[in-house]
């Protein structure tokens, strides 16, 4: 599908012109691998970047790989297989208090945009209705299968998250079941084999306008207090790439501040933009979904000690034991101070 894109991507950056700011981008094009679970509309900014031609402006092409879900992206980036991954900083760091050698370099998105939705069957089993808050559902939400894309993933732990925070036990109380990438779950979902899914955009929306399943939670919507302000994807990289290429990492990190520039300046041109990566998708449903999305996307690729302090409070909710992980050692703002020092000025 990438491939496709690309071609999409060229056209879209004729009609977008931006300077380089100061920025020297690399002499010579340098291609970079990005690990990917599939199409996904929290990757704005990167999404932006390509699309409207900055990350060519930087010297950079990119090569989409798409391993499936967050650890596979991770591992990706950790055996240096792939160069980064816009992923959950959640399993990042997880990954990271286990001895992996991995940084995050830029902010991307500033949610967690993803919804449980539960079949028609599910719902009356467990009597939870749309429109429930998150401590109704969560007090009904049982004997189900939902499915997540990997154990440990941000879809598993957002889910039992949910669970633990209001006092279930969530391996006693319903069946989690990894099934890899957004696609197979949602077709696992349509034909029955699952009750519901923690899954993105654009799927929870088809299942609604397919008549297969109801959006029950939607952390886009808020009504969930633990995840306030907690931030949730990231460009993630290998801290020995980050000292190996950090020119690289500051072009990729300088095209994508140049992108949150563009999103905040002509934000209807680069959402009917991002249509691209969404080929298959009705386009009154992307119109629906998109806005939300574009509205939680980072404006800044500084991620702060606040914003990372949240989302240890948050992890804290189902670890066992405290994250020893430090800002200073995951964060490496280098990049995104110089970045946002000259684009966002």
């Amino acid at each position: 599908m990438f491939v496709k894109l690309k071609m999409a991507a060229v056209a879209a950056a004729l009609t977008f012109s931006f300077g380089l700011g100061g920025w020297q981008a690399a002499a010579e094009e340098q291609t970079i691998t990005v690990a990917t679970p599939g199409a996904a509309l929290h990757f704005y900014p990167f999404y932006v970047a390509e699309a409207a031609g900055l990350f060519k402006k930087d010297g950079i092409a990119i090569q989409w790989v798409d391993v499936g879900a967050g650890s596979r992206q991770i591992a990706a980036v950790a055996s240096r297989s792939a160069d980064f991954a816009v992923v959950g900083m959640q399993p990042s760091i997880s990954a990271r208090e286990n001895g992996a050698d991995l940084v995050a370099v830029s902010g991307l998105f500033n949610a967690y945009p993803i919804q449980l939705v539960l079949s028609k069957a599910a719902m009356e089993k467990t009597g939870i209705t749309a429109g429930m808050g998150i401590d109704d559902v969560v007090s009904r939400l049982k004997n189900v299968t939902i499915a997540v894309t990997g154990i440990g993933s941000t879809t598993d732990v957002l889910l039992r998250s949910w669970l633990v925070k209001r006092g279930v036990k969530p391996d006693e109380a319903i069946t989690i079941q990894p099934l890899g990438n957004p696609g197979a779950m949602f077709a696992a979902f349509e034909q029955g084999a699952i009750d519901g899914v923690m899954l993105g955009a654009p799927w929870p929306e088809k299942a609604e306008a397919d008549g297969v399943g109801t959006i029950i939670v939607d952390p886009l919507k808020g009504g969930i207090p633990e995840l306030e302000g907690v931030p949730y994807t990231a460009i993630i990289a290998a801290g020995s790439l980050v000292k190996e290429k950090p020119e690289v990492v500051g072009s990729v990190v300088h095209a994508l501040t140049e992108a949150m520039k563009l999103t905040a300046a002509e934000p209807d041109k680069v959402g009917e933009m991002l249509k691209s990566y969404f080929p298959d998708t009705d386009e009154a449903i992307y119109k629906a979904f998109e806005p939300r999305y574009r509205g939680k996307s980072s404006a800044t690729p500084v991620i702060s000690k606040e914003e990372y302090q949240k989302l240890l409070d948050w992890i804290s909710i189902t670890s066992d034991k405290p994250v020893t992980v430090t800002f200073e050692q995951f964060v490496d703002n280098q990049f995104a101070d110089k970045a946002a020092a000259e684009v966002l000025k």
